[in-house]
């Protein structure tokens, strides 16, 4: 086989995996689309081979699932471009790294190197996804199985690592089966694709049906065009919009409205408070949990934030700042480091990092609110559980990308967030999608893109910690450990 067949075969299973992320309900393509990625690893064996090799098939995955980032409204289409043109080839290196090493491994278990791919795999993707640069786990493989309820319930146990290391290991199989079609080799097969299954029936909880410590909510999707937004004049004719579709919940007394991600497109906590003023005076026994913009100190140091609050008739709770900001989106990374990178003028706002996991409490009950991008984060949520979250709240603002596939891919993370914690999940978007989770991962309640509406809903918090909550990525830790242990041994069986 030529080198252009071989590349032809890489570019056709990235962009099947690719087309397994998009909301098209074609997950099921990455039980097998990883096979010919594979085949030509068996096929090559250079050092150069193996790196081209993942670097190709990871330009063509990372290229068919992150495309939409050259449609950001936000930027020109020229800097929409490159930058999305530099992701995809920052990104496609965390493939090269695992094909390079899996051509390391391959050099001394030339048999039987393939079936530590599911570690390796695992492990590059839950060390990439330390590094928000990579946008985290947005493009994890796991992420393509999300339509399949009974088998995502797994993640309350193994998080979505232990998803990537199944999808590696049935490839793997199938693989295996494939090359020496032996009958105990399409057992190995079926066994490993029914496996999480079984245990995904036996873990998903039974629907919630004691309503007695319910909490009233009601998600505001307004559906604001950004042009509008933060038109200079705006300002009073936004928050009317929000109060507009907010007032009917506010009548019925439900216990919290909740608004989107910077909401107010004004900084209502400072200076002329006339805006927060009228926001409480109609909000009578309702509190309101809002995204706003926020900002500390003096205006020659003064610092911003994309931030949330708890706002009562009379009462405004201390702010929550942002931990997780995206990069080269809402700050320039090093740029705490190196002040002289703010000025630079990319399209990007210039937040600063928050440094508390705050809680708010609604009807005696601790509230996570997160916000946008932090959604995707698993250790996050995770973490403002064990300080004793019972619910979690994501504020978003997508309006940044009109159409679909980004709402879409990222609307459906947060299912994954609900399950690992088992925790009613509440996202609430500008232009949408806005829904509610239960902690079985079920979306109960859902509103779809660029509409404006109202979700109400009762929930019921939880106080319970999963084996997720208590002990995080075990199965991508112990998966890294088995990974460097063989990397390791090759290396000292070489000397």
């Amino acid at each position: 086989m030529r080198i252009s067949h071989f590349t032809i075969t890489l570019i056709i299973s990235a962009i099947l995996t690719g087309l397994a992320q998009q909301p098209l309900q074609l997950g099921w393509i990455a039980w097998f689309s990883l096979v010919p990625f594979i085949f030509v690893l068996y096929r090559i064996d250079s050092k150069k081979a193996y790196f081209k090799a993942g670097f190709i098939w990871g330009f063509a995955y990372y290229l068919t699932v992150i495309f939409w980032l050259a449609m950001n409204i936000g930027t020109t289409p020229l800097i929409g471009i490159i930058s999305m043109i530099a992701a995809v080839l920052y990104c496609s290196l965390n493939i090269a790294v695992i094909s390079l090493i899996m051509g390391f491994i391959k050099s001394y278990y030339a048999k039987r190197w393939f079936w530590l791919m599911p570690f390796v795999w695992t492990s590059v993707e839950y060390i990439r996804n330390m590094d928000v640069l990579t946008g985290g786990p947005w493009t994890s493989l796991a992420n393509t199985q999300l339509d399949f309820h009974t088998l995502v319930q797994n993640t309350e146990i193994s998080g979505i690592y232990g998803i990537t290391f199944w999808i590696v290991l049935l490839n793997i199989c199938i693989y295996n089966w494939i090359d020496r079609p032996y009958s105990k080799h399409l057992f190995s097969v079926v066994s490993i694709f029914i496996l999480p299954w079984i245990t995904g029936l036996y873990l998903t909880p039974n629907p919630q049906t004691d309503f007695k410590n319910k909490i009233d909510i009601a998600l505001i999707q307004p559906n604001i065009h950004l042009s509008q937004k933060w038109k200079p004049g705006a300002i009073r004719q936004n928050i009317e919009s929000l109060l507009t579709l907010s007032r009917p919940e506010i009548e019925k007394s439900v216990d919290v409205v909740i608004w989107p991600e910077s909401a107010t497109p004004a900084y209502i906590l400072q200076g002329n408070q006339y805006y927060l003023k009228w926001i409480q005076s109609e909000l009578g026994n309702t509190k309101l949990l809002s995204g706003i913009p926020y900002y500390t100190g003096e205006k020659e140091s003064r610092k911003f934030f994309n931030s949330a609050v708890l706002v009562s008739s009379d009462s405004v709770s201390k702010v929550y700042n942002k931990l997780m900001l995206v990069p080269m989106a809402e700050h320039i990374p090093l740029s705490g480091y190196f002040p002289s990178l703010k000025e630079l003028n990319l399209g990007q706002a210039n937040f600063t990092h928050g440094d508390e996991y705050r809680l708010f409490n609604i009807q005696n009950t601790p509230f996570a609110a997160m916000i946008c991008f932090e959604s995707t984060i698993p250790s996050l949520s995770t973490n403002f559980v064990k300080r004793g979250a019972q619910v979690l709240v994501y504020v978003v603002n997508d309006g940044w990308y009109e159409f679909p596939p980004e709402p879409q891919q990222h609307a459906r993370q947060a299912v994954y967030r609900a399950i690992e914690n088992r925790r009613p999940v509440l996202r609430c978007t500008n232009t949408g999608i806005s829904m509610v989770i239960s902690p079985s991962g079920n979306i109960t309640k859902e509103l779809p893109l660029n509409q404006s509406g109202v979700i109400s809903a009762a929930i019921i918090p939880n106080n319970e910690l999963t084996f997720y909550t208590r002990y995080g990525d075990v199965i991508a830790q112990l998966s890294t450990v088995i990974s460097m242990c063989f990397i390791l041994g090759v290396l000292i069986r070489k000397k």
